[in-house]
């Protein structure tokens, strides 16, 4: 058998030695080449194959196929080579067996470049394949509805992640495209170049890996929640306008939770796609409606991560109108949250107001028609909000070079958990008040105080390096509604100083989480100034 070298010197065969790329240094070497270049084309959605397959041949090009795809492109006029006849072997186990083969491997993964694998690719008779066309069964939709175990593991894809995978590996002489969109793009650079160009090349090959590794991840989540195991991150990202800012790039990743009010499972009736910010006030808006709306209407009003408006009341609109006029100001270009229908009465009333995202169980038509002239807001609904329950997954949050993780704040404080410390007694209404403010002041950044009167939020301080001035920015937004209306902190007092403020604009009870060395000092305070106060026992920071 002739050498490599003595092989490419040779006048007769060098006719057949060609430059795969344009704008690499590849060009200067060589590898053999049959007469024909060959595509093997094996795709699920037969969207555009025609098309291309007809250019492929008009450029020279051999088909080869299997099954479905093959009898359309023949059914079009297109001749094809079979697998069969490649392989040697018929499809068989009810087409579980089709491409899979020595033949269709190793004509996808030999070296062309490699002298010692162009010699044993002749002598095992091995006709290199130029292309892969495939899109991989499409196990992800054949899951959204009920199947069983067995169907589920027809649909799971061996031939094409394989094929598709041993083409990527050889990316520099094997052209592979698993997206639709890139078929035009293929043509193109075939009949400008005679090839396609490597940096198109590593972008297919990007798609490939992109592809199966999201593809798996979904076979693995899937069979995870049927076998009872914790579900896991998609692989796949979904990009985002921007990040936090307009110049930073931002994308998310999906995940597969049983949580039936996680994000990914809301339907988006309309608006603008959703930004970096918007997903980071909806998760705040939820955790806050299950903290409050289990069973009054309610409504929630988020800006910048923080609830600036919240109420209870007996009806939806108005729960709406206290929740956007606890802070007129904050509420502008907020996000907000409702447990109850949208109808065209509520959709008038909102829609009168600047907000970008809507969360909703459900919107009639009506409302929807009244939303459709605001184009630009988000509108999601989820029928679980009628019934908000708090999620129970671990909270994680990256930092550099640490991933911290935690239990969820899914503790619940009821009336029975509260320590009554002062002589005075709050009254019933001022507890549920209380109750209501704590679960605000929970769901707001740290250092936070929560004004509340007749569960309706009128001042929330958020974010502050001092507790009295969480108390002070409070204070300032509730002004003249701060009269006879309650305080929450999410940490304990450590001096008098938010407790005079509360007592100089008539708040008339506080609830805190105690543990202070000076709870004495604060307690005494109370009762010399005939303020109740009770301590959960919890404290209520997020950072």
């Amino acid at each position: 058998m002739a050498s490599f070298g003595s092989f490419a010197r040779s006048k007769e065969q060098r006719k057949e030695i060609f430059t795969p790329f344009a704008d690499t240094k590849v060009e200067k070497k060589c590898y053999y080449k049959p007469m024909k270049k060959r595509a093997i084309i094996s795709v699920s959605d037969k969207e555009g194959i025609v098309k291309l397959a007809k250019k492929l041949v008009d450029l020279g090009w051999e088909i080869i196929s299997t099954g479905g795809t093959r009898k359309v492109l023949n059914k079009a006029g297109i001749k094809t080579v079979s697998v069969e006849k490649i392989t040697g072997n018929p499809e068989a186990f009810s087409g579980r067996m089709k491409t899979i083969s020595y033949e269709i491997a190793s004509a996808l993964l030999f070296d062309r470049l490699n002298p010692r694998h162009v010699e044993e690719a002749k002598a095992l008779n091995i006709k290199p394949i130029d292309m892969v066309v495939s899109d991989i069964y499409p196990f992800q939709e054949v899951i959204k509805n009920p199947i069983s175990e067995e169907e589920a593991v027809e649909n799971i894809d061996i031939g094409g992640p394989t094929m598709i995978r041993a083409a990527a590996k050889n990316y520099k002489f094997v052209i592979v495209v698993t997206d639709k969109k890139d078929y035009n793009l293929v043509l193109k650079e075939l009949k400008k170049y005679g090839n396609v160009r490597e940096t198109i090349r590593r972008k297919l090959t990007l798609k490939v890996f992109k592809l199966t590794s999201f593809y798996d991840s979904v076979i693995f989540q899937y069979f995870s929640r049927m076998w009872g195991k914790e579900p896991e991150i998609q692989i796949k990202p979904t990009k985002l306008r921007y990040g936090e800012n307009p110049h930073q790039k931002g994308v998310f990743f999906p995940i597969e939770s049983k949580d039936k009010l996680a994000i990914p499972h809301f339907k988006i009736l309309q608006g603008k796609e959703l930004s970096f910010n918007n997903i980071l006030d909806i998760n705040a808006s939820l955790d806050v409606i299950s903290k409050i709306g289990k069973e009054k209407p309610a409504t929630v009003v988020i800006k910048h991560g923080n609830p600036c408006g919240a109420a209870l009341a007996k009806d939806s609109k108005e729960a709406f109108k206290k929740a956007w006029e606890g802070d007129l100001l904050s509420a502008f270009g907020s996000v907000v949250c409702v447990n109850r229908m949208v109808d065209r009465d509520l959709a008038k009333t909102m829609t009168k107001n600047f907000f970008e995202v809507l969360l909703a169980p459900e919107i009639t038509k009506e409302a929807e028609s009244i939303f459709s002239q605001k184009p630009n807001i988000r509108v999601l609904v989820n029928p679980t909000l009628k019934k908000p329950n708090l999620a129970k997954s671990k909270d994680l949050k990256f930092v550099r070079g640490v991933l911290l993780v935690q239990d969820a704040a899914s503790k619940e404080i009821k009336e029975k958990d509260l320590k009554f410390v002062t002589k005075k007694k709050p009254s019933k209404s001022q507890v549920n008040d209380l109750l209501f403010a704590f679960k605000i002041c929970e769901a707001s950044k740290s250092n936070s105080v929560t004004i509340a009167k007749n569960e309706q939020v009128v001042g929330n301080g958020i974010g502050t390096t001092a507790r009295v001035y969480a108390a002070k920015q409070a204070l300032e937004v509730a002004g003249k509604r701060a009269k006879g209306a309650v305080a929450a902190s999410d940490g304990f007092f450590p001096f008098v100083d938010s407790l005079k403020l509360f007592k100089k604009y008539g708040i008339s009870a506080i609830i805190q989480p105690g543990g202070s060395k000076a709870d004495k000092e604060v307690i005494d305070f109370c009762n010399k100034n005939n303020l109740a106060m009770v301590f959960t026992g919890i404290r209520g920071f997020k950072h």
